[in-house]
């Protein structure tokens, strides 16, 4: 468990302990080349969430259960702004917020059966309660 000494760069650490493509991410989700600065701050607003996870001591196992759903949500996310240019204007959080809630997420069409998209649906569930329990 972390403590309230931990400072920014121990989460940090953790953060790419478990998750250490991370930083990959942005990439890997890109169609056209502007997609990437949004593909990073959409990673910005995952990481407390992950960080979240990590604190609550969750098993390795898990916690990549839960990342390799966040990358494919943020895949999702970047082709809904690539088929609704409008999209672009909203910031990383509107953008997730907007396609996330306590009933799931955007469409994933990669899911392999309906088991996989109920946990993908499950996560962004979760996610969507962090982020709104957190700045409501």
């Amino acid at each position: 468990m972390l403590n309230k000494r931990q400072t920014a760069s121990d989460y940090m650490d953790l953060l790419n302990k478990h998750c250490k493509d991370i930083d990959e991410w942005p990439d890997s989700w890109e169609i056209d080349e502007c997609d990437v600065e949004i593909g990073r701050d959409i990673v910005k607003q995952f990481t407390p969430f992950i960080i979240s996870l990590i604190e609550r001591d969750l098993s390795k196992k898990t916690i990549k259960i839960y990342k390799n759903y966040l990358w494919a949500l943020g895949g999702e996310l970047i082709r809904q702004i690539n088929e609704d240019e409008s999209e672009r204007l909203l910031s990383a959080r509107e953008l997730i917020l907007k396609h996330v809630d306590d009933g799931g997420g955007p469409y994933w069409r990669h899911a392999n059966d309906e088991q996989d998209s109920a946990r993908y649906n499950s996560v962004c569930k979760r996610l969507f309660n962090f982020m709104t329990e957190k700045f409501s």
